[in-house]
């Protein structure tokens, strides 16, 4: 089985080529968003001085008219991932990039790229992840947040899927995420743990227990730890 993460693929060069991708296992599913690129590149060391002209990159095209390359760079303020090669970083010792979400940026340099392992591979990214972080950055929270507000959801139909549940909790406040647990063999072991991004929506998501979800009446309540 495959594991994976969530990546994006971004030039602030053009934006409207923004991907989103992630990195996924078997057991284990972590999101992240979207692309980059600042028009900077170093000669010797990271500098502020904008390049007289823009490298030419082919980061836009990886995951539509390029295989995606091996290689990618995250974002350390919203865990964002981005597909890039050695060679998009121009032929100097680096080039400063920033993340499409969340506005950060930083100089990167070629050997400070992170390898694709085997078993694992790139994914669209989940629009909830990049709405999330968009909030986030929106509402001056720390562009990783997904709130600190957990529940148990169990009793679930093992068809429900962890959209499903979002859009249950989602009629009771902001959701920061959901974990829909699997066992080894792949299927739904029948519960999941969500995390609301306001303390204040307590009171909806308890009114959830006994709700109807895929023909069964579901349990929420807080985690035991």
């Amino acid at each position: 089985m495959k594991s994976t993460f969530l990546f994006n693929i971004l030039l602030t060069l053009s934006t409207a080529s923004v991907s989103g991708f992630s990195v996924q296992s078997t057991s284990t599913r972590m999101a992240v968003p979207t692309t980059l690129f600042s028009t900077e590149e170093a000669t010797n060391a990271p500098s502020t001085a904008s390049a007289p002209g823009i490298p030419e990159t082919n980061q836009p095209k990886y995951g539509k008219e390029l295989e995606f390359p091996g290689t990618y760079v995250r974002c350390g303020r919203c865990a964002t991932s981005y597909a890039i090669a050695a060679e998009d970083l121009g032929t100097g010792k680096g080039r400063r990039v920033e993340c499409a979400l969340c506005g950060h940026s930083w100089f990167q340099t070629p050997e400070r790229l992170f390898t694709l392992n085997n078993g694992h591979e790139l994914i669209p990214l989940p629009e909830s992840e990049v709405k999330r972080i968009n909030s986030n950055v929106e509402k001056g929270r720390d562009a990783d947040y997904i709130g600190d507000t957990k529940f148990y959801v169990g009793n679930l139909d093992f068809s429900v899927e962890e959209d499903d549940i979002r859009e249950l909790f989602e009629t009771a406040g902001e959701v920061g995420g959901v974990n829909l647990v699997i066992g080894p063999d792949g299927r739904s072991r029948g519960f999941a743990f969500v995390t609301m991004m306001n303390e204040e929506d307590t009171d909806k998501c308890m009114d959830l227990d006994g709700s109807d979800l895929n023909g069964r009446n579901i349990n929420v309540k807080p985690p035991n730890n």
